[in-house]
Formats: structure tokens, C-alpha cells, sequence
């Protein structure tokens, strides 16, 4: 996540859904925003022209990303509007390239910080570190052995986090940028699959606006898999112009 972000159609997906999915429960959240140092090189966060797109979805939600978009946009005012119950937030910053020892400390406070929450949301800025493996059409989920050779480390989370969030959660919700690897469709399938081999319970939900990007929902319980197994159904029923549920 970057503070150039806030507030662009992305996160207005993203808080929509957990607004739908969190507003009227007593589900503790904790949310990783994985921070990023602002970049220049690109005009990535620029759409934010996009209100007649949700007109109506969430009126409460739209008047705060308007209110501050006008203003000054940041991961801050996103906190400080108070868009969810019971949730808190840890925004330390990641270095643009760490080494193995510097990113275990970092992940090592965002680790406790999350203990005894629920539900564990993380919000790196490219999500999940991949490899492409077009002959094999596979995408390799990256550990930490290969955080060193991946370029701007720090806008990514990799699989030994994932794991180690997901032993303390009930459900691990991972937020992935999707790329060009394959189709955006055959992404979302392909990793569902590799997830689902270690995390079992697994659903995905798309966005799909703009550029768009999945949320990958890595759950324990039976129960719960059939609770948000409904209310996801349910949002992508009301909401299919923006997004797409995968099983």
C-alpha cells in the first residue's frame, strides 16, 4: 500500500466488501497495509474519478472518499474515518529493498500486533510474490528464499507470512494485484488451486474495475467457510457489474 492510493477505486472495492461482510458482526479485524514508500515513476492511484461507477452502493462510504480525496489522501484519513468496527491497523513502513533480516523484524511486529484478531487482512502493495512458469502454466508462490532476488521486496507478501498469519487467524483475507501473466481468470484459478493444497478452505473474490484484483480467503473453520461462502454469493448477486466469485 501506498498513501498515493488512498482512496482510489481500489480501495473503495475493498472497503465496500468488508463494510458488506464485517459491519454488523463482533468479528475482530486486524489490517496490514504492508506500507510502501510513495513512488514517482508512474501514474498509478489516479482513479479516483469514479463515483458515478458506485453511485449507490455504499453512501456512507462514497461521502468519505470524497471528503478525502478534496482534502489530503492517506492511509491515515482512511483509519481516521472510521469505515469498520473492531478493527485496528498497522501501517509501519517496509524498506524498498530489505534483507531477510530487516523484513523478519518488520513481519515480526506486524505479527504480534495481530494476535487475538479473528480476521487478518493484509494489504501489500502488489499482494502475493509470485513466479510465472508459462510452459508449465503454473504460478509459483514465493518464500522467503526468494525475497532477496525479488525486485522491491518490500510491495509484496510472501508464503512464510501467509502461513504464519493463517495459524493465528480463524480467517486470513490476502489482498493480489493481478498481472500479465496469464488471463486475469486464469490466475485467480491457478492460485486458488495452489492455495487450496496447503490452506484447504479457499474462496476468491475479484474486482474487476480499472486493473483489476482479487481477495484470497484462507479459512479454518467449516463454519465460517459456509458463512462467507453466503454472504460473498450474496455481495458478488448484488454487486456482479464490479465483481466475481471464485470456489
Amino acid at each position: 500500500m501506498q498513501n498515493r492510493y488512498a482512496a482510489d477505486i481500489g480501495d473503495f472495492g475493498k472497503f465496500q466488501l468488508l463494510r458488506y461482510l464485517f459491519s454488523n458482526t463482533s468479528f475482530s479485524l486486524s489490517q496490514l497495509w504492508f506500507m510502501y514508500p510513495d513512488e514517482t515513476h508512474n501514474s498509478d492511484g489516479r482513479h479516483i474519478s469514479y463515483f458515478e461507477k458506485v453511485k449507490g452502493f455504499d453512501k456512507d462510504l462514497e461521502e468519505n472518499f470524497r471528503y478525502i480525496i478534496e482534502n489530503k489522501r492517506s492511509v491515515k484519513a482512511l483509519e481516521d474515518a472510521s469505515l469498520i468496527n473492531n478493527i485496528s491497523y498497522f501501517r509501519d513502513i517496509l524498506e524498498k529493498d530489505c534483507n531477510l533480516k530487516y523484513r523478519k523484524n518488520w513481519f515480526q511486529k506486524a505479527y504480534e500486533f495481530s494476535k487475538n484478531k479473528q480476521i487478518i487482512l493484509t494489504d501489500s502493495d502488489n499482494g502475493i510474490a509470485t513466479k510465472c512458469d508459462k510452459t508449465k502454466k503454473d504460478i509459483e508462490i514465493l518464500d522467503y528464499n526468494f525475497l532477496e532476488k525479488k525486485l522491491k521486496s518490500g510491495k509484496y507478501i510472501f508464503f512464510d507470512e501467509i502461513e504464519m498469519l493463517f495459524d493465528i487467524s480463524e480467517t486470513l483475507i490476502v489482498y493480489h494485484h493481478l498481472n500479465r501473466c496469464f488471463s486475469h481468470d486464469e490466475q485467480i484459478e491457478i492460485l486458488l488451486e495452489n492455495l487450496k493444497n496447503r490452506f484447504n478452505k479457499v474462496l476468491a473474490i475479484k474486482h474487476k474495475p480499472y486493473s483489476p484484483r482479487v481477495y484470497f480467503f484462507l479459512i479454518k473453520e467449516e463454519l465460517h467457510y459456509n458463512m462467507f461462502f453466503s454472504r460473498l454469493k450474496e455481495f458478488e448477486s448484488k454487486y456482479s457489474i464490479h465483481w466475481k466469485l471464485f470456489l
